[in-house]
């Protein structure tokens, strides 16, 4: 498997049990184990601005953690899959994690709570 071709930005969805799709991110970044006399390993899937960050610069990495921390819904942090819930890999990558809870959806959830909820009309 090619990791940057096939994994690396692809879109993150959850698989529901009726086989909804529900999207919660992007694969900004993949977690490896270094073996000795083998090959490496993926532990996890990383997915949040401050992965992105990394890969342009570790400073805009440091930038956008504070930002987060200070203003965040997820308060700087990088959400991390471990590799063992990826159920399928191809256009999307399928996982197996509750989308309503994930920290993937944090900012779904802030929005509905503290914007949508408040517009005429109720939720939307």
């Amino acid at each position: 498997m090619d990791l940057v071709r096939d994994v690396l930005d692809n879109r993150l969805v959850s698989i529901s049990d009726k086989d909804q799709k529900c999207p919660i991110g992007r694969v900004d970044g993949l977690l490896l184990e270094l073996r000795d006399n083998e090959p490496p390993r993926i532990v996890a899937i990383e997915s949040g601005l401050p992965v992105l960050g990394r890969r342009i610069h570790p400073i805009l990495e440091r930038w956008i953690r504070a930002i987060g921390r200070r203003f965040g819904v997820r308060r700087g942090r990088v959400y991390r899959i471990p590799w063992s819930r990826v159920a399928s890999i191809g256009l999307d990558i399928k996982l197996k994690v509750d989308a309503p809870h994930s920290p993937g959806t944090a900012w779904e959830r802030w929005l509905h709570r503290h914007v949508l909820s408040h517009l005429p009309g109720g939720h939307r």
